[in-house]
């Protein structure tokens, strides 16, 4: 089981969103999904979805689901709020890879930034970036990656989502049974699962290359 935390300090940067895609796209390629929800917001209501999803607000009941799901297969991905020092020590020490969406903001990179210096400081050593909201306009994405994704640290960006207005379904309670939602959803939570998961090849075969070298 690998464990992704998504996490930021500014609100709207789509961490709910990214979370949901991630599970989703997991699914859809037969990987278990367990979505932990441990914002301070009500958890929605779920019906039919091809993936888990859990009210894990409180820390012990998170601690038990991570540590029931430890030795399984898939991704356990925590849904999760910002300006929370303990559960920020909680995430250096516990998971595999932390996931910061940023958009093209310059108050949203800035805080992002000092955000993945304050896990580090921790002692997260696998924190990365997700340019999020990013315009199909490809002017406007390379202003964008100009102006404000490019004072990002290099090597810590792994990937990029397109803004698709869709997506907001996800993080919506379901009132009927779990539709399969639009392609174009599907086809962004099938790329970002991909994404997540080179980033997390990637950095295993870093960590074996520092243990061979100890």
């Amino acid at each position: 089981m690998k464990g992704i935390v998504i996490v930021g300090t500014k609100g709207g940067v789509g961490k709910t969103s990214i979370a949901h895609l991630l599970a989703l796209g997991a699914a859809w390629k037969n990987t278990p999904a367990y979505l932990m929800h441990t914002d301070d917001r009500e958890p929605i209501e779920v019906n039919g979805r091809p993936y888990m999803y859990y009210d894990a607000r409180q820390p012990e009941t998170l601690s038990t689901l991570m540590g029931a799901a430890i030795n399984s297969d898939g991704f356990c991905i925590v849904d999760s709020g910002g300006n929370r020092p303990k559960f920020d020590k909680w995430i250096a020490e516990s998971v595999d890879l932390v996931l910061m969406p940023v958009i093209p903001d310059p108050e949203g990179v800035d805080m992002a930034i000092k955000h993945m210096q304050q896990l580090e400081e921790y002692g997260a050593k696998n924190v990365r970036f997700i340019m999020n909201m990013v315009s199909s306009n490809e002017n406007e994405h390379l202003r964008d990656f100009r102006e404000y994704f490019s004072k990002l640290p290099e090597g810590k960006i792994i990937g990029k989502i397109k803004k698709v207005a869709a997506v907001k379904r996800l993080r919506e309670s379901d009132i009927e049974p779990f539709k399969t939602p639009p392609s174009n959803v599907n086809n962004l939570s099938r790329t970002l699962y991909f994404t997540v998961k080179a980033a997390l090849e990637k950095i295993e075969k870093s960590e074996g290359k520092e243990t061979e070298a100890a």
